[in-house]
């Protein structure tokens, strides 16, 4: 099969990319060896934004200040808050994206992609995931498979078992206690959304502030808020092992100025940063290179060393394509969500396509 371009992934700017090039007439084809969205529809901004409102709904029930109105809010019934949330997930992601993909008229392929051949000529393997193979061939390849949590190496962390942004999205049960680790946007996010829903929580934060690469100012407004909350904080705070299965976890932390500690926690949640998905791709049989945690390496102008590969934002195709800067979440706030007739709805989400209606184009 040949293309004009070839997509691996089915995010935001993978669907931007191929809606920019079906508008341009050319031929495309994407690669997807899970479930369709990418980050933004599936792990990301909705179902985070549709928890952290049903999260804010239960803490201003609960520090209701008005007098003479009275509000209570009660233990939180995890599965069908969860259940809620897929629901509003399933449904975004078919009229956002697979729907999109049928009026405009490219195919998706299910299954996972590899590079071979040679740089001048390269070729994509495709494992599809109900059987066989296909092989694939482009003018153009644009890798869009975004990134996943990065999980740190600390001792006894795999065994004990741990939550990460995803994962901890599709719980069922809430535990009693739960230590963050990772003080940036996604920890402090989600360490607010479980303190609200009733959990004790804990974050543990590597550097001598939260939301470290901001301002001091907004770390200090930060730590305030969170404090008020109940929220517990550690910075400057190093994680040396943790002990323990899925029924309890201890973990030893060591903190500046204080001896090391052993604590007990419910449930870990790592937010402790994220890397490319790149790994499986070969893409060295394609000419181009990756650094240490798999990021494609491109020159001062943003080209990979094969100029018939780019990724969102660093090459001529996928430069229409980016929806947002690299490794910023452009979620919508928690009020934008709200609840009609027993089911969530909300607004596009800015970062998935959202085009105007138009005709569908010939495949």
């Amino acid at each position: 099969m040949w293309y004009d371009l070839v997509i691996i992934g089915s995010g935001g700017a993978a669907f931007a990319a191929a809606i920019t090039a079906r508008d341009a007439g050319a031929s495309v084809v994407m690669i997807e060896r899970g479930t369709i969205g990418g980050t933004c529809v599936n792990t990301g901004c909705v179902p985070s934004k549709a928890l952290l409102a049903a999260a804010a709904a239960r803490h201003d029930a609960l520090s209701q200040r008005f007098p003479g109105i009275a509000t209570q809010a009660g233990p939180v019934d995890m599965a069908a808050l969860t259940g809620g949330k897929d629901d509003l997930v399933a449904a975004m992601r078919v009229g956002k994206y697979t729907g999109l993909a049928a009026d405009y008229g490219w195919q998706i392929l299910a299954g996972t992609a590899r590079f071979s051949g040679v740089p001048d000529a390269p070729v994509l393997q495709v494992r599809l995931n109900d059987g066989g193979t296909a092989k694939v061939e482009a003018g153009h390849y644009l890798v869009a498979t975004g990134a996943a949590p990065w999980i740190p190496p600390i001792s006894g962390l795999a065994g004990a078992g741990y939550l990460t942004s995803a994962t901890a999205m599709e719980l069922t049960e809430l535990p009693e206690s739960m230590l963050v680790i990772g003080g940036s946007a996604v920890g402090l996010e989600l360490a607010q959304l479980f303190a609200r829903l009733g959990v004790t929580v804990t974050i543990a934060e590597a550097l001598d502030r939260l939301a470290p690469f901001d301002e001091p100012e907004v770390s200090a407004a930060i730590e305030d808020v969170l404090d008020e909350e109940g929220i517990g904080i550690l910075t400057a705070a190093v994680i040396t092992s943790v002990q323990g299965d899925a029924t309890a976890r201890s973990v030893t932390i060591k903190t500046a100025g204080a001896p090391k500690r052993e604590l007990a926690y419910g449930q870990i949640l790592v937010a402790a940063g994220r890397h490319p998905v790149t790994a499986g791709l070969n893409l060295d049989a394609a000419g181009v290179k990756t650094g240490r945690r798999g990021e494609i390496i491109t020159d001062e102008s943003g080209r990979t060393a094969n100029p018939r590969i780019g990724r969102p934002g660093t090459s001529p195709v996928a430069r229409s394509s980016s929806t947002s800067p690299p490794h910023r979440d452009p979620r919508p706030p928690p009020t934008l969500f709200s609840m009609q007739n027993g089911r969530w709805t909300t607004p596009p989400c800015p970062g998935s396509p959202s085009p105007a209606p138009r005709s569908p184009q010939p495949g």
